[in-house]
């Protein structure tokens, strides 16, 4: 016997079940989409953090993978692009700090990182050996900023760190940078 209410509950239940699994579909779709547009752009973000193209290779998989099966949890679709690239930043600084972490790293020659960037001669391989001494916050954080272009704000969002602490990451880098490539002190 069913209780007056009780199907009007049941109805709710299955009407919110339905709505979900759209939402669902919706998400995965948009997913999706967007790693079919940005792949590239998510691959070179992770090279330049990673500073290793198989490392970047696979920590964008990981990210992938990661961002597939939560991709639910997602509340708001307007942010899937910067959640989307908060996951492959974190996961490009999580293998650089266990790749330096191992000893065979310091003994293995400088392995050349193919961004598609032109060339222009030696001033490129200075700026890759300056971007690789940097440490691997201040690294995603000239990334995010200078190549991503994403603002102080964006950046910091994504990297999941307070706005005062991106400020500092990326000041800090544009110092080390600065002064590794023969610079100016300070910027006008």
């Amino acid at each position: 016997m069913t209780r007056i209410g009780e199907s009007a509950g049941q109805d709710s239940v299955m009407a919110e079940r339905a709505g979900f699994r759209r939402r669902e579909t919706e998400s995965v779709a948009a997913l999706e989409e967007l790693v079919a547009q940005q792949y590239e752009r998510l691959l070179r973000v992770a090279v330049l953090i990673c500073a290793d193209r198989n490392d970047a290779e696979d920590a964008v998989q990981i990210a992938l993978e990661r961002a597939w099966r939560r991709g639910e949890s997602l509340r708001d679709p307007d942010r899937l692009p910067a959640w989307l690239y908060r996951i492959v930043v974190r996961e490009s600084i999580r293998l650089e700090h266990r790749r330096r972490g191992l000893i065979t790293r310091l003994l293995a020659s400088p392995r050349e990182i193919a961004v598609g960037l032109a060339s222009d001669g030696g001033r490129d391989l200075d700026l890759r050996a300056a971007l690789r001494d940097l440490s691997v916050e201040q690294r995603a954080a000239v990334v995010l900023h200078h190549y991503a272009g994403y603002s102080v704000a964006e950046m910091a969002e994504v990297s999941g760190v307070p706005l005062e602490t991106a400020r500092s990451r990326l000041r800090l880098a544009r110092g080390r940078l600065r002064a590794a490539l023969g610079g100016p002190d300070e910027q006008p």
